[in-house]
């Protein structure tokens, strides 16, 4: 026997604990980024809409306020993710609608925040590299041996830096990326460690 037809308010109210679900979810995600929620909550709400949305509509749909809706639209209008719509009555009424590209969202996060944190970060190992092979010189053996040992471990962060940041480009222009090389060099130190120990042990057994 076939279910029921349910009441029209009951799928109504199914369909809204349904979207508050995927807003709170992303609002989490957001949150996890570092992200505002309130942005993950309204473009999780504009994704869901088949229609673009007005502001009364997205306070109403995400509990946030006149005002937190406002700012976050322009926040999220700045990243791209979503976008006014001009009506084609002309009437005056502001509409919103959520960029429904996802690879293309993530690529352009990744481009305009995580692509510029890794390239900040290899400066700055650049730059502690350049201080201590200035500052190294003219130092007692003992010194010099303790610069090179921060002038290596320092170069195998900034080559790990390096790798990921030829990942992280990959992966915004592209939306996926090889992990292959970040692997290469994480190995490449791991067995290098491995063989210096060997090496010492067999040197005190020979």
């Amino acid at each position: 026997m076939p279910p029921s037809p349910s009441a029209p308010d009951e799928v109504a109210a199914a369909r809204a604990r349904a979207t508050a679900l995927v807003a709170d979810t992303l609002a989490d995600l957001m949150r996890f980024w570092n992200f505002k929620p309130s942005m993950g909550r309204i473009w999780a709400v504009l994704y869901l809409a088949r229609d673009p949305l007005d502001a009364e509509q997205i306070e109403a749909a995400t509990g946030l306020s006149a005002g937190q809706v406002s700012t976050t639209l322009q926040e999220l209008q700045e990243w791209g993710v979503v976008r006014r719509v001009t009506r084609e009555d002309g009437a005056r009424r502001r509409l919103f609608e959520a960029e429904t590209d996802i690879l293309a969202m993530v690529a352009r996060v990744f481009r305009q925040r995580e692509l510029a944190l890794v390239e900040e970060s290899i400066a700055r190992l650049e730059e502690a590299v350049r201080i201590l092979e200035n500052e190294g010189r003219g130092e007692d053996a003992h010194g010099v041996l303790q610069s090179r040992f921060l002038i290596a471990r320092v170069g195998r962060l900034l080559e790990l830096a390096r790798t990921g940041h030829g990942i992280v480009q990959q992966l915004a222009r592209t939306g996926s990326a090889d992990l292959s090389g970040l692997r290469d060099a994480l190995a490449e130190r791991v067995l290098g460690r491995v063989g210096g120990v060997v090496g010492r042990v067999v040197g005190r057994r020979g």
